[in-house]
């Protein structure tokens, strides 16, 4: 489960490299000075929660400086997923000692970097035990053209339903501008010229 991760930054004109490679020395990473002003940090990531988060922290530090580089093993990855890696493992591990990710919208590109992620989980998640509801699959519920409260209803088949009368509650002002944006032609030159 343990992979190695290493954050090369440096040499930066920014006023705060002085203390990101503070933040780099006494991190939980081992620090080494490449060459003068370059720096590489090591980050043995596996279940301490601590070392997850020394790791976000110095890529908060160091993310967007043009000379920053992050490798895992010997493969170049995105710093932004793997900052972002970092502080969703930092807390998963720290609240619940596991990842207990729930994949509700899918994997995360942050999760293809985690040393925590498991795909076999990830997949069962994403698997539905149930029917999909109306909307997604198409019809209007366990009886066609029932509407039970427990299906979900869109677009025609909502309008059809309604008998295509909207109620009175159903509130459009903030779909329409009280005066057309400054960017759309104007139509009363169109109308002049002809």
């Amino acid at each position: 489960m343990e992979r190695l991760f290493t954050v090369v930054f440096g040499p930066s004109r920014s006023n705060r490299f002085g203390k990101a490679v503070a933040r780099a020395l006494a991190g939980p990473g081992e620090c080494t000075k490449v060459e003068p002003g370059r720096y590489r940090v090591r980050f043995q990531l596996g279940a301490d929660a601590d070392t997850y988060q020394g790791l976000g922290r110095l890529l908060e530090w160091v993310r967007h400086w043009r000379a920053t580089e992050v490798y895992e093993g010997d493969e170049q990855v995105s710093v932004f997923h793997t900052k972002e890696m970092a502080w969703c493992a930092s807390f998963q591990l720290g609240r619940f000692g596991e990842c207990r990710e729930r994949f509700l919208y899918g994997v995360s590109p942050r999760c293809g970097v985690c040393p925590l992620f498991d795909s076999e989980r990830a997949i069962r998640a994403g698997m539905r035990e149930e029917r999909a509801p109306a909307a997604i699959s198409g019809s209007l519920g366990p009886a066609e053209g029932a509407v039970d409260g427990s299906s979900i209803v869109f677009g025609a088949d909502l309008l059809e339903l309604l008998n295509w009368q909207l109620p009175d509650w159903v509130d459009f002002s903030r779909l329409f501008p009280d005066f057309p944006p400054d960017e759309w032609p104007d139509s009363s030159d169109d109308q002049s010229a002809d």
